[in-house]
């Protein structure tokens, strides 16, 4: 009876698509909806006076899109010389976002409960929803609301 009931509630429990990917060593996600698409590192032109976590924008089929160093924005180290090949074009509320990544990792479906909210610290706490585990791999999944306001300034 009790297995019964365990089945149906995981039957009805929410599931996730989140797409992960790798800026240096730590892995991170976005849900799969907010991806608009992939690119392969395009031109970037500075702008003066910006954020320093926007790396400058790009010409993405005849629009004007900003690219973001998402460790810049979430204050997190990574390597001195990072090359990125990929950048990851985000689309939420109207507003497009590009992000640089090293890897494009792969499509996870998460169960609502496989998200680890406890896991959060105080510098991440507003624009990570969680930390989803695979294994051995530890995978920050961001909250794209808080992400896109941080972009904004917000």
């Amino acid at each position: 009876m009790a297995e019964k009931k365990e089945q149906a509630v995981a039957k009805r429990e929410k599931i996730e698509e989140i797409l992960s990917f790798k800026i240096g060593k730590q892995e991170f996600a976005f849900n799969v909806d907010s991806v608009e698409l992939v690119i392969e590192r395009a031109e970037i032109t500075p702008v003066p006076k910006s954020r320093s976590y926007i790396e400058g924008v790009m010409n993405l089929r005849g629009r004007i899109v900003p690219v973001v160093d998402l460790t810049k924005l979430i204050h997190i180290e990574t390597e001195a010389d990072q090359h990125f090949e990929n950048v990851l074009i985000v689309k939420h509320e109207g507003a497009e976002v590009g992000f640089f990544v090293n890897e494009v990792r792969e499509v996870i479906n998460v169960k609502e409960s496989e998200i680890d909210t406890g896991a959060r610290t105080d510098q991440l706490d507003q624009k990570v929803r969680g930390v989803v585990k695979r294994g051995k791999r530890l995978i920050l999944f961001m909250d794209i609301d808080q992400i896109m306001k941080a972009c904004e300034g917000e």
